[in-house]
């Protein structure tokens, strides 16, 4: 988007019927014909005749009608910004998702690259992206706010084009901001296909950016071509990095080497997507047999996740429930304090809790919920590649343990539905 600014920077009187707020340039009909109409209103006679009243009632359909175009305009307009960030959101929990996981060469799209059921691990790193994709989330959200804001207050209450603000800096604020809440989103559904669609949003809005600022070009000339010279795009670069050449101007060059950056893009994110993605696994509390692995959600040392799993396996109920599955079966476990109800995990929950981790829980008291899994190969070697073959959870047994006592409190029956069952979700 681009500021109101510009009516300084172009020579342009404020108020003058040459000048148009490049933000929304449909926006400058509306407004001449809102002045005509006052114009019109002031030249009706004081007299109260048939006529006169005719005339306010025609001016008062006219005026009616003229800010429900407007407001519709902006409705429309809000669309076509926020079209590729809502593309983009869709894909978090979209129905393709079942999809790419039942084929094979996608299957890997669907995986997450940093933990979403996890709450800690031995990496720093990865205990904050959680708060810091929360925090960029809502940030962003609330910039592209105040920027719209500030735009449509100025031109409802006509006091002329926004001359402040970030516009001083940077000539698109309202996408940046959808990009910064898009970066933040990523961070809290860190998929590959969210990743893949970050990327594709970015490129969107820069297009998009471009066909504006074309059309500002040629509108306004050589103020228009001065004023990008002197402000960023996006990000607030240096002086010395603006004029840097980057891609061919025009052309087929300019499109093949726009769809090569794509997707050298794409591919340089997803390389290191995948370095993240190993070190969360590996950064995992977990403790691993030749058929199973067991992931903590919460700090818990080896030792005490063994004990956790054989204290389990120590009830007859338990082991009957396993042996039904088979020699061969494979099984992922997920250890929580019994106060935690996490919806992505096949479990039992309280009633009208779907995700709650208090954080006073007895460090005492556990549970622990065995799944049978479907895995793509059998062919890992270690906990990580074990819980990257991960294809379907079915549940099996869920038990309390109190550590206190080394015993088995209670041993439920799995959980009779699972939340999200179309949607593959996060598995650690």
């Amino acid at each position: 988007m681009v500021n109101g600014q510009l009516g300084k920077n172009f020579g342009l009187r404020v108020g003058s019927p040459q000048l148009r707020n490049p933000d929304s340039l449909s926006i400058h009909t509306h407004l001449l014909a809102s002045e005509r109409a006052d114009r019109a209103d002031r030249y009706v006679p004081e007299t109260g005749g048939a006529m006169t009243k005719s005339i306010k009632d025609t001016l008062a359909r006219k005026s009616f009608w003229t800010a429900t175009a407007f407001y519709i305009v902006i409705g429309f307009e809000f669309l076509y910004m926020a079209g590729p960030f809502g593309a983009y959101f869709y894909s978090i929990y979209g129905p393709g998702l079942n999809f790419f996981n039942e084929t094979p060469p996608f299957s890997w799209l669907t995986r997450f690259f940093m933990p979403h059921i996890v709450v800690e691990t031995s990496s720093v790193f990865i205990n904050w992206h959680n708060a810091v994709g929360a925090s960029l989330a809502v940030l962003g959200f609330a910039a592209f706010l105040a920027g719209a804001s500030q735009v449509y207050y100025n031109k409802l209450t006509k006091k002329g084009p926004v001359t402040g603000g970030v516009y001083r800096i940077i000539r698109h604020p309202q996408y940046g901001s959808f990009a910064v809440s898009g970066f933040g989103l990523l961070l809290l559904w860190p998929r590959y296909i969210v990743l893949v669609m970050f990327i594709t949003m970015l490129f969107g809005y820069y297009w998009l950016a471009k066909v504006e600022e074309r059309e500002c070009e040629d509108k306004y000339g050589q103020s228009y071509r001065d004023y990008k010279k002197a402000t960023s795009m996006f990000i607030p670069f240096p002086l010395f990095l603006r004029g840097q050449p980057c891609l061919p101007g025009s052309g087929w060059k300019r499109k093949c080497s726009q769809a090569i950056l794509y997707t050298l893009a794409i591919a340089v994110c997803i390389t290191w997507a995948r370095i993240i993605e190993t070190h969360s696994l590996n950064s995992l509390y977990t403790y691993s047999t030749a058929d199973s692995v067991t992931v903590s959600v919460v700090k818990i040392s080896p030792e005490t996740l063994k004990t956790i799993v054989a204290t389990a396996l120590s009830n007859e109920d338990v082991r009957k429930r396993l042996m039904k599955h088979g020699q061969g079966a494979h099984y992922l476990n997920y250890v929580l304090p019994t106060k935690w109800y996490v919806s992505e995990v096949p479990m039992q929950t309280g009633e009208g809790f779907y995700h709650s981790q208090p954080g006073d829980y007895d460090r005492n008291l556990y549970k622990i919920i065995f799944t049978r899994v479907d895995l793509r190969r059998a062919d890992y070697q270690d906990a990580t590649g074990f819980l990257r073959r991960v294809t379907r959870r079915v549940p099996v047994a869920e038990v309390w343990i109190d550590m206190g006592r080394n015993r088995v409190i209670e041993a439920k029956e799995p959980s009779p539905a699972i939340r999200y069952e179309n949607i593959p979700v996060a598995i650690y």
